[in-house]
């Protein structure tokens, strides 16, 4: 693992603004970068950065033109470590030959360069209101089963939603290296209910990616748990 620092202590409440540049980059690089934002702001509103959230009255914005993108939006509560997740996102498009200009965030009046790794990434709640199980030892793993359990069976259309929703996952796991020279590999999931109660996660390819993503599925489960009551969110 990389050690990253697991961090929510320090939350903003106020306009997001997001803004980047490219410098001249292969056909496509614009688009994927769009993406990589697309998938950071539908994951504010999913809650993976419980109990940040966007604020319902005031839609998220998002404009791209020629090689800029920006996206605003009004946040409460957000760790401002969420943004160093989005950061991870985007240094992994080097990896597709993305180049850069520049990309930054601002909240009020404070900067942050999203390309410049400051080591920290959300934490989730020490005590989640469910039972939350860890392995204790990967033990060179490569793969990556996650179980979901609520307290009541799960109507299906609301369970289609919460598995569209869990899917962000893999592309937020992208900000998490466990080395720094090799890109994430993270692939093949499926996510089913195995029955109407519990959600069975299964990625078949987990690979270089720190266990420290973990806890945004956790942030998330204690969002749903707000109006569906989860019992137990099991990794293995």
């Amino acid at each position: 693992m990389t050690g990253f620092d697991a961090s929510s202590s320090e939350r903003y409440s106020g306009l997001v603004l997001l803004q980047a540049m490219l410098e001249q980059s292969p056909e496509g690089s614009v688009g994927l970068v769009e993406r990589r934002v697309r998938v950071f702001l539908d994951a504010v509103d999913a809650g993976f950065f419980f109990p940040g959230r966007r604020l319902p009255a005031v839609p998220a914005e998002l404009r791209v033109a020629g090689r800029s993108l920006q996206a605003r939006l009004q946040v409460v509560d957000l760790p401002v470590a969420a943004l160093d997740v989005l950061g991870g996102m985007l240094a992994d498009c080097r990896q597709h030959e993305v180049l850069f200009h520049a990309a930054h965030a601002m909240l009020g009046q404070r900067e942050l360069d999203l390309l410049s790794e400051r080591g920290v990434r959300p934490a989730a709640p020490e005590e989640p209101p469910f039972a939350a199980e860890f392995p204790e030892n990967l033990g060179g793993n490569h793969a990556l089963l996650v179980e979901i359990e609520f307290a009541q069976p799960v109507q299906p259309e609301v369970g289609q939603g919460l598995l569209e929703t869990l899917a962000l996952w893999d592309a937020l796991t992208l900000a998490y290296r466990s080395d720094p020279e090799d890109a994430v590999e993270v692939s093949g999931a499926q996510a089913i209910f195995n029955d109407p109660r519990t959600i069975h996660y299964y990625e078949w390819i987990w690979d270089n990616a720190d266990a420290e993503a973990w806890d945004l599925i956790v942030n998330l489960c204690c969002a749903w748990h707000e109006t569906l009551p989860i019992v137990r969110v099991h990794f293995e």
